[in-house]
């Protein structure tokens, strides 16, 4: 399925849906996130694709987003192993490194994310990676997802295999009818959210 506007378009359809969604979270109160959160990990540890992983990478959650703290320790805590990013400044790119737990020290990286602190941040092979929990603010069944502008997943996406399980995690209201996307874009098999766990098709019905 190609994109049905040209790039100027796209990239204004882009902003307008981050600018909604964001305004959608921002009215999320502290309950409300945890409720959902929680939710959306008991979907999580359902799949059986997350059962077998053994090595499981996973975004470190803004409060704003899905908290992903306790999917990190239940992952952990059933003995997998757990990526989290950190961004490459001089290259600007995403690197995984591994991490013993959630107790240890975390620094807010150049766009104010989490990241471990540079005693846990040796860099780690991403080829180690079979389970992939990705974030995002907008997303259609189709596995398309728009992000946060800055294109650091989807340039990480491309470096793994296919065949590594992708999964996003969002609120409900963060699943859209359809989302505007380019060939830069790297789409996700499964999108959770707290009321569903779709397993993403192409316009041919055919799973991606």
């Amino acid at each position: 399925m190609k994109p049905a506007i040209n790039s100027g378009s796209m990239a204004r359809a882009k902003i307008a849906i981050r600018k909604t969604i964001i305004q959608k979270r921002e009215k999320l109160d502290n309950l409300k996130k945890n409720e959902k959160s929680i939710a959306i990990a008991k979907r999580l540890f359902a799949m059986d694709e997350f059962k077998k992983s053994k090595s499981v990478f996973c975004f470190l959650s803004s409060p704003a987003e899905v908290q992903t703290d306790w999917i990190i320790r239940k992952s952990l805590g059933l003995g997998k192993k757990v990526l989290v990013p950190f961004l490459d400044s001089e290259e600007e790119s995403l690197q995984v490194a591994c991490i013993p737990s959630m107790d240890i020290e975390f620094v807010a990286g150049p766009y104010g994310v989490r990241e471990p602190t540079s005693k846990f941040r040796k860099a780690t092979n991403f080829s180690s990676i079979d389970f992939i929990i990705a974030p995002g603010l907008a997303f259609d069944s189709f596995g398309n997802r728009v992000g946060y502008g800055g294109g650091f997943y989807d340039k990480f996406l491309k470096k793994i295999s296919r065949r590594v399980v992708r999964v996003a995690i969002g609120y409900g209201f963060q699943l859209l009818d359809k989302v505007p996307y380019t060939e830069l874009d790297e789409p996700v098999h499964f999108l959770i959210t707290e009321v569903t766990t779709l397993r993403c098709l192409n316009s041919k019905g055919v799973e991606v």
